[in-house]
């Protein structure tokens, strides 16, 4: 019987920057970080997401990708609704702290 060689297994995945930014694909690689580790390249076509599996960590590393995918679909959709909202979000910041005595009189 031969010796079964262990070396982790790194998974590669392309993002265009029209689809993510790479904010959110890093936002979402914090939520698996005990799972795996992540490294990035940023290009001028985009994100290049490399998912590197540890030697002896039992994880299911199809599935573990599809939640990472649809964690980063979640992350950009957070980033679009808070630049579409940031101007009510401003105007009740600006309001809330408008009432109070932040200054000693």
């Amino acid at each position: 019987m031969q010796d079964v060689e262990e070396r982790p297994r790194d998974v590669v995945l392309p993002f265009e920057s029209a689809i993510a930014s790479p904010d959110s694909l890093q936002r979402a690689a914090l939520k698996f970080s005990g799972l795996c580790s992540f490294s990035f390249e940023t290009t001028a076509v985009g994100t290049t997401v490399t998912l590197s599996f540890p030697f002896a960590h039992q994880v299911a590393v199809d599935e573990l990708i599809g939640r990472y995918r649809n964690e980063v679909l979640d992350q950009v959709l957070r980033e679009r609704i808070a630049r579409e909202t940031a101007d009510e979000r401003n105007l009740i910041l600006a309001y809330a702290f408008s009432n109070t005595k932040l200054i000693g009189q």
